[in-house]
């Protein structure tokens, strides 16, 4: 790791049985090549995105959210990553959780359900694509990728976030 790189750390974690999921990417020391806003919007469009989830709601127009705030920032979405449904397995249903809408997906978020919200957005790149190995992911156009993640649990208001904290990416 050097000065201006961006970082990316997913955590997943187990206790009792039961799963969650959290992520966030960050600027390594000094923003040299001028990424802080692409983290930032990132950030952004997840809190966006987690405050319009209540049962009930359609998960395509949570995506639809997700590009929409991309595009109004000058990104694009990773449209081949998606959040999902946790629980007692890291995925579980709905699988899809996409950050475009979908306008096939006419699955809607269930109250009480818990799901891992995700942000893949992007300066370049439509896809991820493997490089070098297991979970090395790439843009297929180059560019640069943050994702932000939290686990939530969805509610008739207001989702709770169970991965909150006070860290770098909240």
């Amino acid at each position: 790791l050097k000065e201006g790189d961006l970082v990316n750390v997913d955590v997943s974690a187990e206790l009792n049985g039961f799963w969650s999921d959290n992520g966030g990417s960050f600027v390594l020391g000094e923003d040299i090549h001028k990424l802080q806003p692409l983290v930032d919007a990132s950030k952004k469009i997840l809190f966006d995105a987690i405050s319009k989830i209540k049962g009930g709601v359609k998960i395509s127009d949570v995506g639809h959210i997700m590009e929409s705030g991309a595009k109004k920032s000058g990104f694009k979405v990773i449209r081949n990553l998606a959040g999902h449904g946790v629980g007692r397995s890291l995925h579980e249903a709905p699988e899809d959780i996409l950050n475009y809408k979908d306008k096939s997906n006419k699955e809607r978020f269930r109250k009480n359900s818990v799901v891992a919200i995700e942000t893949f957005i992007s300066t370049d790149s439509k896809y991820a694509v493997e490089s070098d190995g297991e979970w090395n992911l790439v843009g297929d156009r180059g560019g640069f990728v943050t994702q932000h993640e939290h686990t939530i649990v969805v509610t008739d208001g207001e989702p709770l976030i169970l991965t909150s904290c006070n860290e770098i990416w909240n």
